[in-house]
């Protein structure tokens, strides 16, 4: 199984080359992006997947313990780990009330990486077998009408800052078994079919009012326009001004 890591760190080269040890020393995980921000990073993750988090503690915008500190409340099923030049006591005391697994000093310690990425690996199968065979097979009769219940839940609260710790929760599962059996019935992840229902819904709105674009951004649960144009580009091709232009 590969677990998807996201490196995080305003130094591009540093970031890569943390990225290639990660991926050399252990196959299972793979980086599957890297941010030079940590505003950036609170996207990408909105947006996607993610089992492991690597980030620097200096950083413009959005130091990594802020960063860590919003994994911890609203994703915390990601194992966040802080990597630092900074050998600072107060940081490492302060990543460790955020529930940082480990704290690495820069340049990272190929052994201590490695002791690291395996510790995070039995972490990650022991938090995926939660389940036993038992509760499993009990939990999968039902796993279809979890499903649909979880896309009721969407149509009705898209309006919301919902994602899926907040589904997780609603419905007492772990977000690793929702993100399993909603792929296995709709073949994708619940992540995706928030945003790609959401801006189903933006289009409708663009196509028949005349609601400012700030406005279709709040109306469909994403805040802030900037963030909602970004996506519904990188949905549609196009911004949500061309898109009613065209129409």
């Amino acid at each position: 199984m590969k677990y998807s890591v996201l490196v995080v760190d305003d130094e591009e080269l540093i970031a890569k080359n943390i990225a290639k040890s990660i991926e050399r020393i252990n196959p299972s995980f793979q980086v599957v992006s890297i941010c030079t921000t940590g505003m950036e990073a609170v996207e990408y993750i909105r947006e996607h997947d993610i089992n492991a988090v690597f980030t620097d503690i200096r950083m413009p915008e959005m130091d990594g313990l802020e960063l860590a500190r919003l994994i911890s409340e609203k994703h915390p099923y990601i194992e966040c780990i802080i990597i630092s030049g900074y050998d600072d006591f107060e940081y490492a005391r302060s990543a460790l009330i955020y529930q940082v697994k480990n704290y690495l000093l820069k340049p990272v310690n190929k052994e201590e990486l490695e002791k690291c990425l395996s510790d995070i690996e039995r972490h990650l199968q022991a938090s995926f077998a939660h389940f036993n065979e038992a509760s499993f097979q009990e939990k999968e009769k039902n796993a279809e009408e979890i499903v649909s219940l979880i896309k009721e839940y969407i149509h009705q609260n898209y309006q919301e800052m919902i994602d899926l710790s907040t589904i997780a929760g609603k419905f007492g599962f772990s977000a690793s078994y929702l993100t399993k059996i909603f792929m296995k019935y709709e073949g994708i992840a619940p992540s995706r079919y928030i945003k790609q229902y959401r801006i189903s819904i933006a289009k409708q709105l663009l196509k028949n009012t005349d609601m400012p674009v700030s406005m279709i951004s709040s109306q469909t649960g994403f805040g802030d326009p900037f963030h909602f144009s970004k996506t519904f580009k990188s949905v549609a091709g196009i911004s949500p001004s061309q898109y009613r232009n065209q129409i």
